[in-house]
């Protein structure tokens, strides 16, 4: 091998060697201080494409997920309103059945009567008044479009109608609903065919509100599962981005002491290439 000193291969070897375990050191340092295996795209190029893909999944299912409790919330307030308008109407119901009895003078059942108007009232109110962040739920033709998905295809969208208690008993309304939230003898018990009369009306009233709090809690349960669904997803998906680009310390730790001890070693090599060199002086004395 011959003896140069404008080139000195050995040591150009060796800061190459030295560079690289340097840059080596840096990228492991980097990703323990930020937790993150990729600290830029050219760390893992297609792992970065990857992992955002993924965040983005990830906040769209979060989202969601927030977007489907705020329908859970929603039917809630729904279901209590009914509850409240059912116990009502089988209040009005009894009362037309004890105003129904023969042996009931006309001051009885106007009594009785003045009790009716004010459930009947009261359930008027709630159907006008019961919202949900100023949507009716109970009244006209409303319907609230839930995004319950990390995209915005039809198949990540749900619709929940609001009742239309306030339609024509024909048109799933009821008979104890009135526009007019003062109004009275909207069920009529005042004499005993009157209220023999509001018995039926009650009683559909009745099939009304069960059907309609069915309709609401299956609407619940829909949610609920989507909610458990989603929830599911996005863990998995987190798992996942988390096996692309979290930092694992255990292995970053033992790849930090290597690639220092092979850093060490260079420097070491690199000073004795650089005085191997001083052999050529030997050659001029």
């Amino acid at each position: 091998m011959a003896l140069t000193v404008n080139t000195n291969t050995a040591s150009l070897n060796a800061q190459r060697t030295y560079s690289r375990n340097q840059q080596a050191v840096s990228q492991v340092l980097a990703e323990l201080s930020s937790g993150s295996s990729i600290n830029s795209a050219a760390d893992n190029p297609a792992g970065l494409a990857i992992s955002q893909g993924l965040t983005t999944q990830i906040n769209g299912d979060q989202q969601a997920l927030t977007n489907a409790n705020s329908g859970i919330s929603l039917t809630q307030t729904a279901s209590g309103a009914l509850s409240q308008i059912t116990q009502n109407t089988q209040q009005i119901q009894q009362l037309a059945i004890e105003a129904s009895n023969g042996i009931l003078s006309s001051s009885n059942r106007q009594a009785l009567q003045q009790q009716v108007d004010q459930l009947t009232q009261a359930n008027s109110q709630i159907v006008q008044t019961t919202n949900f962040n100023g949507t009716p739920l109970l009244s006209g033709n409303n319907g609230v479009t839930l995004q319950i998905g990390p995209n915005g295809t039809a198949n990540n969208q749900v619709t929940i109608n609001s009742a239309g208690l306030d339609n024509t008993p024909a048109n799933g309304g009821l008979n104890t609903y009135n526009a007019n939230l003062n109004a009275t003898g909207t069920i009529d018990i005042t004499t005993q065919a009157n209220a023999l009369h509001a018995t039926s009306q009650i009683t559909q009233d009745l099939n009304t509100l069960s059907n309609t709090q069915a309709t609401v809690g299956a609407a619940q349960n829909s949610l609920s599962a989507t909610i458990n669904n989603l929830a599911n997803t996005s863990i998995n998906s987190q798992a996942a981005r988390s096996r692309i680009s979290d930092t694992d310390f255990a292995a970053a730790s033992a790849a930090l002491a290597q690639n220092q001890i092979l850093a060490n070693a260079g420097a070491s090599v690199l000073s004795q290439a650089n005085v191997s060199q001083s052999a050529a002086l030997t050659l001029l004395r």
